[in-house]
């Protein structure tokens, strides 16, 4: 599939990128620049302060990696191992990290990467003779550009340890871990800085780290360039502009429907969709999409952490499901476990399943994604289109689907109005019961929330987790962001009660003056759970 965000390629930029930095991208095969990237990299290197707006899948990584290394390649003066010469603060580990391996990507294209911390890395033990015999051959005129990554998930002890004995001219993190080691001013020396980055700034101040981007931007020499890079704008982020930006240049990168010339906030080459349906028929609806598009990799979208627990464990548990290599990401998961996940989902060959939350839902770069679903609308509107983004990156085709209840469906015009336009696909038919057929490979929503209750009936574990997901569920629900469209006194909760295979109803606050007919379904189960 060609790209369609093509603007031109490499070597036409003015100024001109060095040699190396060409060769290495035609070997990683980045040959033609995205608009965002042809609008930034001039203006960068031409020392402005910039404010990029674009659209999720934009190539913004390289929008600012590129200039960084050029920037600091082109010093008079080469900086010291353990000086800091750019600064990158992204709002989560993953991204951080994902950021992080496109910058060894291209150091090591480049030949500039230090070869002593890839083989610590790789726990390649060496001998201190050797190690000198090495350091004496090594070509004295090399430029060496080292780089490190600080997203927490160890102690500040070791990362102060890290970069005294590797150092880190590009350093990538989180913003909490990095406003504790850059206060320590006598290891991490900022007074040569060329770039600080703040990327997918709103969400950096939607998770609350306003205070500490304000606490880095305070103690940072401002002779500097800076880049603040995002999908939408914000009152709170022209506050952080004025803090710390000088006179930037904005970028907005926009997308035009071709058909109806409209401007949207998603990519051309991205399908999205919209199916009606009701709560207890969204899983079935989902195994029709499956069954329609073999050999294809997914990524679903759930309101809650436990919600994602359940349907993880209890999909799994499901005939249809057993050709599909399944994985699950959410923020209350341990770091490591969580970048296990990640790595292993995107090595998953043939036919995968990602079940997470928004976690996943802002600048991940998963290659070949095929298909978002979002089984729950998000509680945040501004996640919608980066659920979405999560495929059709870099003008790859892609299709999103979000399950929407008919008593939800102005939330189609709601996104309309916000640039994100929606095609209508009919909701698939129940598949006939057959004598001669097992139940079990039927795609029929009142069989497969049979199998959920009669799986939660007998493993404990498995009941444990429906209830907390529905619960879960629930308080989402009640604290939507756009509560005039998803009210919970218009939601069926028996419906929603039948998606999560409940046994019965528990007791909570929110369902008190609510009245529900809710018995299980209607099937033989043992409720002497083990």
């Amino acid at each position: 599939m060609e790209s369609i965000a093509n603007a031109g390629t490499w070597d036409s930029l003015n100024p001109k990128l060095m040699d190396d930095t060409l060769q290495a991208l035609s070997l990683l095969g980045y040959t033609q620049m995205t608009p965002v990237q042809a609008s930034t990299i001039p203006l960068f290197l031409n020392s402005k302060d910039v404010i990029v707006e674009a659209v999720t899948g934009s190539g913004k990584t390289l929008a600012f990696l590129i200039p960084i290394i050029e920037m600091i390649k082109k010093r008079e003066i080469r900086l010291g191992k353990k000086k800091i010469g750019a600064i990158i603060i992204s709002p989560t580990r993953e991204l951080a990290k994902q950021i992080h391996d496109v910058c060894v990507q291209l150091l090591e294209a480049m030949d500039h990467i230090d070869e002593e911390v890839e083989k610590d890395e790789e726990n390649e033990e060496m001998e201190e003779e050797e190690k000198k015999e090495e350091e004496e051959e090594k070509d004295q005129d090399k430029l060496v550009i080292t780089t490190q990554l600080f997203i927490g998930g160890n102690s500040v002890q070791e990362d102060i340890q890290k970069f005294q004995k590797y150092g880190g001219n590009i350093i990538i993190g989180t913003p909490g871990r990095l406003e504790d080691l850059l206060k320590r001013h006598v290891i991490f020396n900022t007074n040569d800085l060329e770039a600080l980055i703040l990327d997918e700034a709103d969400r950096l101040l939607d998770m609350g780290f306003e205070k500490s981007l304000r606490n880095i931007i305070l103690n940072l020499p401002k002779q500097r360039r800076t880049g603040l890079f995002s999908a939408t704008m914000s009152d709170a982020l022209t506050d952080l502009i004025k803090a710390g930006l000088r006179n930037p240049v904005r970028v907005m990168v926009k997308v035009e429907d071709i058909s109806t010339k409209d401007i949207q906030r998603t990519p051309q080459s991205l399908d999205i969709c919209y199916l009606i349906c009701e709560n207890n028929e969204k899983i079935a609806q989902f195994c029709h999409i499956l069954k329609n598009e073999p050999d294809k990799k997914f990524i679903v979208y759930f309101a809650t952490c436990s919600c994602v627990d359940y349907y993880f464990k209890a999909l799994g548990s499901l005939p249809l499901f057993e050709n599909y290599s399944l994985f699950s990401l959410h923020g209350k998961m341990d770091p490591k476990r969580r970048e296990n996940v990640y790595k292993n989902f995107i090595n998953a060959i043939g036919s995968s399943i990602l079940l997470c939350t928004d976690v996943a839902a802002r600048g991940l770069d998963i290659p070949d994604v095929d298909w978002v679903v979002q089984i729950d609308p998000p509680q945040d509107p501004k996640c919608f289109a980066h659920r979405c983004g999560r495929t059709a990156r870099l003008g790859k085709e892609g299709k999103a689907v979000v399950f929407l209840t008919p008593k939800e469906d102005t939330y189609v015009e709601f996104l309309k109005i916000r640039k994100i336009p929606m095609k209508e696909i009919n909701k698939y038919q129940d598949e006939e019961i057959k004598e001669n057929v097992k139940k079990t490979s039927i795609i029929n929503s009142k069989l497969i929330n049979e199998q959920l209750l009669k799986n939660n009936s007998k493993d404990r574990e498995l009941y444990e987790k429906s209830i907390k997901a529905f619960v879960s569920w629930v308080r989402a629900y009640n604290e939507h962001q756009v509560s005039y469209i998803f009210r919970f006194k218009n939601v069926d909760v028996a419906l929603v009660a039948e998606a999560y295979g409940l046994l019965r109803l528990p007791r909570m606050p929110e369902l008190k003056n609510k009245k529900i007919e809710y018995k299980g379904l209607d099937i033989d189960v043992s409720f002497n759970l083990k």
